[in-house]
């Protein structure tokens, strides 16, 4: 849990503060309250040796000049601009970062839902912040200063840095300890990895290019890196006034690890507006970007040229009265910007089916434009626009793509139609006449769908996080039977319920493996890729089921004692990271005073059924997968289901084979998704399960 600390106006403590304690309401938050630090002049000194005495510089979030202290970027010519970000004379290649993806010099990146103002890159002075210690202000109204994370862009040199700490500082009387004192926040970075070692997956963008001193440029086979890292803020929806950085040093030195932060942001909750305008979100749909190639049916890359794609969602939860919806689209698996030129939302017609809408479709807008341009490894989303939506309706978002595309991101398995125009915008068009059905296995762009919920009691989300099984690999392609669909289903069919869907089932089922690297901290209390895109910014997420593991075994190579234990410390990792966050729906009020009530994300797991035809594993692959199983049953009472039980040939989470009900041609059928689900809500209502989705 977060360590607060009393404000420097009352005497110093630590408090550590109990799940119990800020599910009680026992932290306050009252009105708006923050301003900004003017940054000190850009710095044209040489590095100094790091001391405890010396002053730390202070600058606002949106303006870093006044705390770079490195150059990382380097524009090669035959004479590269001088850079130095690992102590031997090595950098990004500043074309890279601005030309091929995207990322504006001195401009804003939107990701993983935070917007970060961006240094100015390849002009020979300082482009990042060495953590020492620098302090951030957050000047209200110009940048986002509430919110449920902190998402920093950084990257180490010379070895991963794990363990750094530093604090985050609220706006007066935002955040109340248990003794109604003013506190700060500590955090912990568990794991800033390496720019060049750390893992690819876990990375916001990777580039082409490594720059060096000599004059000369090389192309390594895992590129440099840059990543996110969030960090879960206690006190969510609460004014946050300053960040300090981690003390580590403001020199590099070929060999030591050193922090590189290019800028941070704070993700905003999915309360927008205040009083009578206020609108709370929750994520209805989503489809986790996993491929930078989505590809076609003959396994060729899909293009796209100047084009209108049209992709359809069956979401989950419906609008309430307010009838508000927002889309999300998604570049975090591209390698260069794209830029949409127009876009819409409509009702799927119900009777016609395919890409013919019920109604004109709704235009979209991004900032009030109907463009948008997304750079690579970044996220946007629409404006709220006012559609009625019921649940396990389909709706038709289109977007029509600006030129060529010789690869489009997205989602790698969607078991879904897609539909292309002619080269025109067709976003517009009801009729499907200038739509064809692609071939393409995979979903481009489009990740997620939000839609308003009650403001006086509104709804979360259930976050589906898995491989295969999550995802329905084999299921039918009509986009309507994932697991997250199945468990709508059982959910309206449900004779203990009232045939509604009470909250938003958002399925991030992915054919790659989901299980985080282990690092040095027993307890991580921050999210890396993808788990902090992929779960944690989803619209809302109060409750996560976590059925992973399966993926992780088949390709261990090792003994099943071996590979078990990789993926139970996986799955313990995963889960306190995951718990360490809290939920959007914070703020309340208590005799008008806004309160902050911080109630932590429940995780819930799931055993590994059975493999299938589909996905074989060996004698020993099995043991292991046994061998996960009857610890996750052991472990985690209360917190488990045992999906394994429910499609195996005899009932039992240890049963090597699926019963043949489940399967087609040996691989899980539509009727395989449909039983995990009705084990899940099974659980739910039998009690099994004690903290429920809601």
């Amino acid at each position: 849990m977060p360590v607060f600390r009393r404000s420097a106006s009352g005497p110093f403590a630590a408090v550590v503060v109990a799940a119990t304690a800020l599910a009680a309401g026992s932290l306050t938050a009252p009105a708006h309250a923050a301003s900004g630090t003017a940054a000190p002049p850009r710095r044209a000194a040489s590095h100094s040796a790091l001391s405890q005495s010396t002053v730390r510089p202070t600058c606002a979030v949106n303006d870093t000049d006044g705390c770079l202290n490195n150059t990382a970027t380097s524009t090669f010519t035959t004479t590269t601009s001088p850079a130095d970000a690992d102590g031997s004379g090595d950098s990004f290649n500043a074309a890279d970062l601005t030309g091929t993806a995207g990322w504006r010099s001195g401009g804003t990146v939107t990701v993983d839902g935070a917007t970060i103002t961006l240094p100015h890159f390849g002009t020979g002075t300082y482009d990042n912040m060495l953590a020492s210690g620098q302090t951030l202000t957050l000047p209200g109204g110009s940048v986002a200063d509430t919110g449920d994370a902190v998402v920093f862009l950084a990257f180490a040199t010379g070895d991963a840095v794990t363990g750094a700490t530093g604090t985050i500082t609220y706006a007066g009387n935002n955040c109340l300890n248990p003794d109604g004192d003013p506190a700060d926040q500590d955090y912990r970075l568990d794991t800033v990895p390496d720019w060049l070692s750390g893992p690819p997956a876990a990375a916001s963008i990777t580039l082409a290019h490594e720059n060096h001193g000599n004059n000369t440029q090389t192309s390594p086979s895992s590129g440099p890196k840059v990543y996110a890292v969030s960090v879960p803020l206690a006190c969510p929806g609460s004014v946050v006034s300053s960040i300090s950085l981690p003390l580590l040093g403001d020199g590099v030195q070929a060999g030591r690890p050193a922090l590189h932060i290019l800028g941070l942001g704070i993700r905003p909750t999915t309360l927008t507006g205040s009083g009578p305008t206020a609108r709370h979100w929750v994520g209805t749909w989503a489809a986790v970007p996993d491929t930078g190639r989505v590809q076609s049916s003959d396994d060729s890359t899909a293009t796209v040229d100047d084009q209108t794609l049209r992709v359809p969602a069956h979401v989950s939860i419906g609008t309430d009265s307010g009838n508000g919806v927002r889309v999300h689209l998604s570049n975090a698996t591209g390698a260069t910007p794209v830029t949409f030129d127009a876009a819409s939302i409509a009702r799927q017609d119900t009777a016609t089916g395919g890409a013919t809408a019920a109604a004109a479709p709704t235009p979209l807008t991004f900032g009030g434009s109907p463009s948008v341009t997304i750079p690579a490894g970044a996220d946007t989303v629409s404006d709220p626009v006012a559609l009625t939506v019921r649940q396990q309706a389909t709706v038709l978002v289109s977007m029509r793509v600006h030129g060529s595309v010789s690869a489009m991101p997205g989602h790698s398995v969607a078991r879904a139609p897609v539909w292309v125009s002619d080269p025109a915008d067709r976003t517009g068009d009801t009729a499907a006449a200038h739509y064809t059905q692609t071939t393409y296995t995979g979903l481009p762009y489009l990740s997620g769908i939000d839609v308003t919920t009650s403001t006086t009691q509104p709804t979360g989300s259930l976050v589906l996080y898995g491989d295969q099984s999550v995802n329905g690999d084999t299921a039918s392609e009509d986009g309507r039977h994932h697991l997250s669909d199945a468990i709508t289903d059982a959910l309206v069919d449900d004779p203990h319920g009232n045939a509604s869907v009470a909250y938003g089932v958002l399925n991030a089922g992915t054919g790659t493996d989901l299980l985080p690297q282990i690092t040095d901290g027993t307890v991580p209390t921050n999210a890396l890729n993808p788990e902090d895109r992929d779960v944690l910014a989803q619209g809302n997420v109060r409750t996560v089921l976590v059925s992973l593991g399966a993926d992780d075994l088949l390709n261990c190579a090792g003994n099943a004692d071996t590979c078990a234990t990789e993926v139970e410390r996986g799955l313990a990792s995963l889960d306190t990271r995951l718990s360490s966050y809290y939920t959007d729906d914070s703020q309340i009020y208590v005799d008008q005073q806004p309160v902050t009530r911080s109630s932590g994300i429940t995780v819930h797991l799931a055993t590994i059924p059975p493999f299938t035809a589909a996905h074989p594993g060996t004698a020993t692959q099995e043991a292991a997968r046994e061998q996960v199983n009857n610890y996750l049953l052991d472990d985690y009472p209360g917190r488990l289901v045992d999906l394994a039980a429910a499609v195996s040939t005899d009932g039992t989470a240890t049963s090597p084979t699926v019963k043949a009900a489940d399967l087609s041609d040996g691989d899980p059928s539509d009727a395989y998704y449909a039983d995990l689900a009705g084990r899940y809500v099974d659980d739910v209502d039998s009690g099994t399960l004690i903290y429920p989705p809601d």
